[in-house]
């Protein structure tokens, strides 16, 4: 059994070592991050790598914020710098073989080629500086070493790829530099060339990104390409551009010294594509159906859950169940009883490692002041924060128009919130926790808004469940308020198909409001409901008086969701 010990665990590079090794049995990771470990402690780092005694230690940890690092230069070569020596010592001392990573930023870019392994360097910014003195304090101190240089990279985490991408969603046009060269390199190709060479015992330096190369503005219209977006790319300088800390014209590496081995790692433009398709945002031929995709729903037993499941089952996507009883549930799904408020840090894998979650679960939606909505809130929390951080692609949060709260018109996914219930409170502050989580992350986040829900009326606790139940129990009338007040009314099987088809979509993103778009009034609505049912009952109008925060008309813009459906008819 070979241990391995990963510093920089939640970084883009730890992730990948992780999903790389997670089915090899002859491999144990041992993960560490900044909590677990501070490499910059000497004494910490030669406790803890004598404690477990690893035979081989991977540093991903680095403050790699090329512009922070200008004006946080101590930090910067606290990090990148004695880090590494402290980790070189302790791998001495229990005879490991340490993998450090560094930057093709130790070069000025001015040679005009790739450089090769041997090339002179010549850092430019504080960054490339402080990589260069980690590289040789690891040379000049480990026994046994792989310094290994790479650039552009992304995977699981905030990179330029999913930067972009995001952008993309908020605007028509970006700015991107055009005359700084590269080569995008993935992550999982460099956790092959990690393992490759950890096979070997050729230790020293080597270059390992993809193959090929081009300029930022080239790779940014490749991204588009791929994922059928339509944001202008524009291209400017560095200079035009501006940055804090300059960066090498042209730093495109030569993996020299692998491919002496015979080894080629993938061609840029095919590592990408496989990027993206993994992660389901390859942009689909006309005419193709949505992909398959595992998908966790939360409350899949509640009123709207059960509806939801059978939905997604109907789109052909593999549905994981969760909640505390199963009686209403699609024999299809496949239940799951793990509980998904346990506090546990690796609920994502416990629940499946789903490609994307629905979460619906909820206590006492239709009690609009009860305690449960605040005092719920951190399970809530919780659960999200533990999900994005195992590394969940895709979350959908069920939301709800109270979280605006008095307003008058159509609300759209801008439009200022101000609830007035414990209900709308609790649900605004976790839609603001969830983008706060989700931020510089891979997970995409879509806010489902839902309005008034109607149909399968005996299992919702709902005005017209209560209609049904009053009208079985014999009653002739029921106290009502005065009606007026205008509503976007959906039924819950349409509405279901709308949460299954937002939810598990690749286009579009946000806040989305699952509704028609048409108000009705209350009362027409109540009146047509008792005459589609034949219902002797009649509302006794202006018994009650409206509740304070109800506006006199409300509905949701419709605009995103109709354009999701339209596409994915």
């Amino acid at each position: 059994m070979k241990k391995i010990l990963i510093t920089g665990s939640q970084g883009q590079l730890g992730r990948a070592l992780n999903d790389y090794y997670e089915n090899h049995e002859d491999v144990q990771l041992i993960n560490t991050d900044v909590k677990e470990l501070n490499i910059t402690d000497e004494k910490e780092v030669m406790s803890k790598i004598c404690k477990v005694k690893p035979d081989v230690i991977i540093n991903c940890a680095a403050h790699t914020q090329v512009d922070a690092c200008e004006a946080e230069e101590t930090k910067a070569y606290e990090i990148n710098a004695n880090g590494p020596k402290n980790l070189s010592l302790a791998a001495n001392a229990v005879d490991a073989v340490l993998v450090h990573l560094s930057s093709d930023y130790v070069y000025d870019g001015q040679k005009g080629t790739a450089y090769i392994e041997g090339d002179a360097y010549n850092p430019q910014s504080v960054y490339g500086a402080s990589k260069l003195a980690g590289e040789e304090l690891v040379r000049a101190t480990a026994r046994k070493y792989f310094v290994i240089r790479t650039a552009w990279l992304y995977g699981d985490g905030k990179n330029f790829v999913n930067t972009m991408l995001k952008l993309s969603e908020t605007h028509e046009k970006v700015r991107v530099v055009k005359d700084q060269y590269g080569t995008p390199t993935s992550a999982e190709e460099v956790v092959k060339v990690i393992d490759f060479l950890l096979s070997t015992d050729k230790y020293g330096t080597y270059h390992a990104t993809c193959e090929g190369s081009c300029n930022w503005y080239e790779f940014t219209k490749l991204i588009y390409e791929y994922c059928g977006k339509n944001t202008e790319v524009i291209p400017v300088t560095s200079e035009e551009y501006g940055a804090a800390a300059k960066r090498p014209a042209y730093s495109v590496l030569d993996n020299y010294k692998l491919h002496e081995f015979g080894y080629e790692m993938a061609e840029w433009k095919q590592a990408l594509k496989i990027y993206l398709e993994k992660r389901n945002l390859l942009k689909k031929e006309k005419g193709s159906s949505m992909n398959k995709k595992r998908v966790l729903v939360t409350g899949a037993n509640g009123y709207i859950g059960r509806h939801v499941v059978q939905a997604l089952l109907e789109l052909g996507h593999e549905v994981l169940a969760a909640d505390f009883a199963f009686d209403g549930i699609d024999e299809r799904a496949e239940r799951v009883e793990t509980p998904i408020f346990s506090g546990d840090e690796n609920i994502y894998e416990q629940l499946g490692k789903p490609d994307v979650c629905i979460h619906m679960a909820w206590r006492n939606g239709f009690v609009h002041n009860a305690d449960t909505h605040i005092t719920d809130l951190p399970n809530h929390f919780t659960f999200i924060k533990n999900m994005i951080a195992g590394g969940l692609p895709q979350l959908a949060v069920m939301g709800t128009m109270h979280e605006v709260g008095y307003w008058e018109g159509a609300i759209k996914e801008d439009t200022p919130t101000n609830p007035t219930s414990l209900y709308g409170i609790s649900k605004n502050a976790l839609r603001q926790m969830t983008y706060l989580l989700a931020s510089g992350t891979n997970t995409k986040v879509d806010w489902l808004r839902a309005y008034y829900i109607l149909g399968d009326d005996k299992k919702s606790n709902s005005l017209f469940a209560k209609i049904v139940r009053w009208e079985e129990e014999g009653k002739e009338t029921f106290p009502f308020n005065s009606g007026k007040n205008k509503y976007d009314f959906i039924s819950v099987d349409e509405l279901s198909k709308q949460i299954a088809t937002a939810a598990t979509q690749d286009e579009i993103h946000g806040v989305i409001n699952c509704c028609t778009g048409n108000p009705v009034s209350l009362a027409d609505k109540v009146d047509e409901f008792i005459k589609e049912h034949g219902f002797k009952i009649r509302p006794e109008y202006g018994a009650f008086p409206d509740r304070p925060y109800d506006s006199p008309g409300v509905w949701g813009d419709a605009e995103k969701i109709n354009l999701i459906m339209k596409n994915h008819k």
